[in-house]
């Protein structure tokens, strides 16, 4: 699968997600129904609508929308790719641009609510302050991306080597 074909069937899954259904089960049901997706590309995808799923409120606002589309297009923007380069409609690239989408233009992150630069509910806030105080911002900020990957080793089955 191509780079856009990946970003096309990410948003699928999402809008299903978004319509209510939970992201693992709309992503073992698209992987199920699209078998010529091979390993790398469903943990592509998997990534995609994961990274989508834990900052969903960012992504909308660079994005212009909160749909698979706009999560999609405001993934591509953070990244710094330009979505017009994604978003051919040529193949399997999710359609062009509409002139609203490509002429969007994200206020300053500055002015987004706490709740939307740091990618939590907005109800949690009293709470959150409550409880990490002045930790909430760092705290939060590292939640928004995945976590690191640690290796555990069973030493009464081998060593450190």
């Amino acid at each position: 699968m191509t780079p856009a074909a990946r970003v096309a069937a990410a948003i699928e899954i999402l809008d299903r997600t978004l319509g209510g259904e939970a992201a693992e089960k709309a992503l073992t049901s698209w992987a199920r129904a699209n078998r010529f997706a091979g390993s790398k590309d469903r943990a592509a995808i998997r990534d995609l609508v994961f990274d989508a799923v834990r900052r969903r409120a960012s992504l909308a606002m660079q994005g212009g929308s909160l749909t698979g589309r706009g999560l999609m297009i405001g993934a591509l923007r953070e990244a710094g790719t330009d979505p017009a380069d994604v978003f051919t409609g040529e193949g399997y690239a999710p359609p062009a641009l509409s002139g609203d989408e490509a002429g969007y233009v994200a206020p300053p992150i500055e002015t987004w609510p706490r709740a939307v630069r740091l990618d939590y509910p907005e109800w949690l806030e009293d709470e959150l302050a409550r409880s990490l105080g002045a930790d909430l911002e760092p705290v939060m900020a590292r939640l928004r991306v995945r976590a690191p990957v640690f290796l555990r080793a069973n030493l009464a089955k081998g060593g450190r080597d």
